[in-house]
């Protein structure tokens, strides 16, 4: 069995949701990852438990107020988390973003980015589960239209996901499960990982440091690289 848990990011122009995979086996291993990557925290005044929410840590915002100003601490932090992730036995991440410009620009109707990327994300899913013989869960972040996006997500397996590489997801348990992020180690893996890319790919950095930092935490994750694919229509 596999656990796929997922989280979105966007700018007005880019959407994308990312899965962090791992077997089951793994699940005892994010936790103590994260935990890990918390007491390293502490070490930098944050306070105790503070949940992995990557705007928050590299803003120096809510519960990461300790680094305000303090970049560097930040991307140490950051680093330190990742480097605990993708050391997690079996972990993969897969990533799914569309241009929205392009893709109005293309459709006259379209679906809208949230559903049409996750739409992708889960395809991508099952064609990794299918290939290793494997069953997935999914554990998504909570989102403000979670049961419709459960509801169309199961309808999938009856009539499949549409487009030119149409499926069933055969392998994914449904429903679609949803969850607080700061009651899941994997959903905060997962926020680290679309938060980053967004920045990766979507944001132009003006500091040459930040653009740096940013390149070279997006180079972190280079081994558990599943599929990584922005979408422009």
């Amino acid at each position: 069995m596999l656990y796929a848990f997922i989280d979105e990011s966007y700018t007005k122009d880019r959407y994308y949701v990312a899965a962090y995979v791992v077997p089951e086996s793994g699940i005892q291993a994010i936790a103590a990852a994260i935990a890990e990557a918390r007491a390293y925290a502490e070490t930098f005044g944050v306070e105790t438990g503070a949940e992995l929410h990557a705007h928050e840590l590299m803003s120096g915002k809510g519960q990461w107020s300790a680094l305000r100003g303090k970049h560097r601490a930040a991307v140490a932090i950051y680093t330190r988390a990742l480097e605990q992730i993708i050391a997690v036995p079996g972990a993969k991440m897969f990533i799914e973003g569309v241009d929205i410009p392009r893709l109005n620009a293309r459709y006259r109707y379209p679906d809208p980015p949230h559903r049409l990327t996750l739409r992708h994300l889960l395809e991508s899913i099952d064609t990794y589960a299918l290939k290793i013989g494997e069953e997935v869960l999914i554990i998504a972040d909570e989102v403000q239209d979670q049961v419709a996006h459960a509801q169309r997500a199961a309808n999938y397996q009856l009539v499949g996901t549409g487009g030119y590489k149409s499926s069933k997801l055969t392998t994914i348990q449904m429903p679609i499960t949803f969850g607080s992020s700061d009651q899941s180690p994997g959903l905060q893996a997962a926020d680290l990982i679309v938060y980053l890319y967004r920045r990766h790919d979507a944001h132009v950095e003006t500091n040459p440091k930040a653009a740096k930092s940013v390149h070279d935490l997006w180079a972190v994750l280079r081994p558990i690289w599943g599929s990584v694919r922005r979408w422009d229509p």
